[in-house]
Order: C-alpha cells, then structure tokens, then sequence
C-alpha cells in the first residue's frame, strides 16, 4: 500500500491512455503487439516521475504532509531515489527497445519530468513544465507510427514524420490543472479558476482545430466532434464555477482529483473526433477501475 500511495496507482490508467489515444490516432486504428513496450515504458515513466516528486518534496513534506510514504517512514528516502530513477531507466529501455526515435523522446520525458519535480514547479512556468510532461508522453505514443517507417529512414526523418499538433488539447488541459493544484492546500489565490477557465477554453478550441481542420472527416464525423467538444466544455466550466463560487481547499482537492482521472474521457474524446469510435469506449472502459482504485488511493 505505501508503494500504491508513493506512486498514485490509479493515475497510472491516465499513462495507459494517453498512449493508446495517440496510437489510435496515428496507426488509424492499426495496432499490434509492439505497443505494449510504448505502453510499459509510459507506465514506468509516470510512476518515476510522481515518486520522484516525493522526493523533491522530502522536506516540504515533513512538515505539511506526515503522512505519505516518505516523511512517515514507510519507505526510505533513499530506496525511494533509487526507486524513482530506476523506473525510469526501465522506461527507457523499453522506449528505445521500441524504436531509437521512441527511445530519444523518451530521454525529452525523462528531462522534463526531471525538471519539474526538481527546478521549476512554481507559478505558470511551472504548470507549463508539468503539462510538457503529459506533452510528451502522447508524442511518445504518437511514435508507435513507426513502426511502419522503413528501415532506410533516419532519425531525423522518423522524428519529423510523427504528428506532433493531436497533443495540445492535453497541453493546454494539464496546464490549467496543474496552476490550479497549486491552490490544493492554500486557497490564496481565487483568479487561478480564470487561468484554469482559460487553458480549458484553449483545450477546446485546439480540439476543434483538430476536427475542422487536422482530422479526416466526413461532414456528420465533425459534427458529431463539435458536439462532444462543446458538451465537454461546458461540463468543465461548469465544475469550475462550483469551485469558484465556494473556493476552499477541499473543493479544490475535489476538482483536481476529478480533472486527472478526467484525462481519461478527455483522451477518449480525442480519438472518438477522429472517428474511432470503438477505441474510444474502449479508452473509456479505463476509467471505472482508475475511479474504483481512487476510492483508496489518492491520485494528486
């Protein structure tokens, strides 16, 4: 249980799904066996990356929060060091067992990842730097369209081939989460819903690009695409009105917990507008045992 807790098990389904978005997207639904290793490896770099966070956070811990893992002394700091960047060497190799160009974006998540826990977490920087993280990780799946590169492809030519504008819906959502988190405890700074109510709105207009603009489509696919961007929308300026009209740190917590285990939807609303409607409920079936888990375990 304190390993659960260290690495906030059920957002590890966020991982899951972001990749498997991304590789619906890319593949037009032509998936393999092979994506295990993206899969994995994502996994691994999601569970470094919130130890790691932890151990950043050793000495704020101390004194804020007794009671996770590390300050309360049911996993050692320095197990949970090695631990942390051990998960991320394993990430790594299954990325670069994937494909080098996988390998190398994996090595940017890793840098990313590293930054944010250990240099800049603060302030909007700081929220940018957390949502290049998620940034990167569907990139990461995004180069599952190599597997149909040919072996006379280089580097360069593999990592220019890969579709890098699908992920800035979830930019622009994890940004918004992120500056809002920052409330969680405190509470000082109301104007962060209208910094968050922004990125959301971004998220949603990148999304209709996608669907106007970036995505195949018949008519009655991009109007179906509208709907769900404009439904999804509202339903999360909605939540935010809540928690600006009573802004105290419980209903924040709430919130945050309900947008990160909301990458999940968000992901399946991404492939669901590019026409893949049965991967999207699939991407969706991730969902109920991420909630049935956060029932236990907190995901933020």
């Amino acid at each position: 249980m304190p390993f659960l807790k260290l690495i906030r098990a059920p957002a590890g389904f966020t991982a899951i799904s972001n990749i498997l978005a991304t590789s619906v997207i890319v593949s037009n639904g032509q998936l393999d066996w092979s994506l295990l290793y993206l899969l994995s490896a994502s996994v691994c770099f999601y569970f470094s990356g919130m130890t790691l966070n932890d151990c950043f956070d050793y000495k704020e811990d101390l004194a804020e929060r007794a009671f996770r893992p590390l300050p309360s002394g049911q996993i050692s700091i320095g197990f949970a060091w090695l631990f942390g960047f051990g998960l991320m060497i394993a990430g790594l190799g299954m990325a670069f067992a994937f494909s080098q160009a996988s390998g190398v974006i994996g090595m940017f998540l890793c840098l990313a990842i590293v930054l944010y826990n250990g240099v800049i977490k603060d302030g909007l920087l700081g929220s940018f730097c957390m949502a290049s993280c998620r940034y990167v990780n569907w990139i990461f799946g995004a180069s599952f369209v190599l597997m149909f590169a040919t072996s006379k492809q280089s580097l360069s030519q593999n990592l220019s081939s890969i579709d890098y504008f699908i992920a800035v819906p979830i930019f622009f959502y994890i940004a918004g989460l992120t500056y809002l988190s920052k409330q969680e405890t405190s509470a000082a700074n109301k104007q962060a819903v209208w910094v968050t109510a922004f990125f959301i709105f971004c998220s949603a207009i990148s999304s209709l690009f996608l669907a106007h603009m970036h995505f195949e489509l018949f008519d009655w696919q991009r109007y179906i695409a509208y709907g769900i961007v404009i439904l999804w929308s509202l339903l999360m300026l909605n939540k935010l009105r809540v928690v600006f009209a009573d802004f105290v740190p419980e209903n924040i917590q709430k919130l945050i917990g309900f947008m990160v285990i909301g990458v999940i939807p968000l992901d399946a609303l991404i492939t669901a507008m590019a026409g893949h409607y049965l991967y999207s409920l699939f991407i969706l079936a991730l969902l109920p045992p991420c909630r049935m888990l956060n029932k236990k375990l907190y995901v933020t």
